[in-house]
């Protein structure tokens, strides 16, 4: 059975002598989850800095180590999901500089510019649904909001997709989905 060792480390020379004996151990600890020499570096100097600031809550070495050993680890696991999440970040960007994202994005551009030249050709009270349903307003919405019945912004839209298949013919295909979703709410 240990010896419990009673300990005061609102004396500086205490602190001081278990910086002594414990910041290469957990230097070395955090190591094994981070390889850079300079993070785990850094996360032991923070741990002794916040057994500083806490200092009157530790009667016991074991606590003082105890608490020292689970706050670099959790240090360290937070510093691997932040680099995790600056990675995938890093990762979205590099995509968005990719060949195939700028060509997937100028055509849904560019079809979405052609299918809204379209909408801009029909009847006032067709287009103006069509705007509506195009900036995601469902039918119940924009009915209100242009006074008129649900059934009627139903009836507009049919009318809006029939010219639009044929005004957009040659371009149908790639503008269907773009329909499809305008049109299904």
């Amino acid at each position: 059975m240990s010896k419990e060792i009673a300990i005061d480390i609102k004396d500086a020379r205490v602190l001081k002598s278990l910086f002594d004996d414990f910041y290469v151990p957990l230097c070395l600890f955090v190591g094994r989850y981070l390889p850079h020499t300079g993070e785990a570096e850094d996360i032991a100097q923070e741990c002794f800095i916040q057994l500083w600031q806490q200092r009157g809550e530790f009667r016991f070495l074991h606590q003082v180590k105890s608490f020292l050993y689970k706050t670099a680890r959790n240090r360290a696991l937070n510093a691997l999901e932040h680099r995790r999440v600056e990675d995938a970040y890093v990762h979205r960007e590099l995509e968005k500089g990719s060949e195939a994202f700028f060509r997937d994005h100028v055509i849904e551009e560019e079809t979405y510019r052609m299918l809204r030249n379209a909408i801009d050709r029909l009847p006032e009270q067709t287009r103006r649904v069509m705007i509506l349903a195009l900036e995601e307003h469902d039918n119940k919405e924009i009915a209100a909001r242009l006074q008129i019945a649900e059934g009627t912004v139903h009836s507009l839209k049919k009318i809006a997709y029939k010219r639009l298949r044929e005004d957009l013919k040659d371009y149908f295909y790639v503008c269907l989905p773009l329909l499809t979703a305008v049109l299904g709410k």
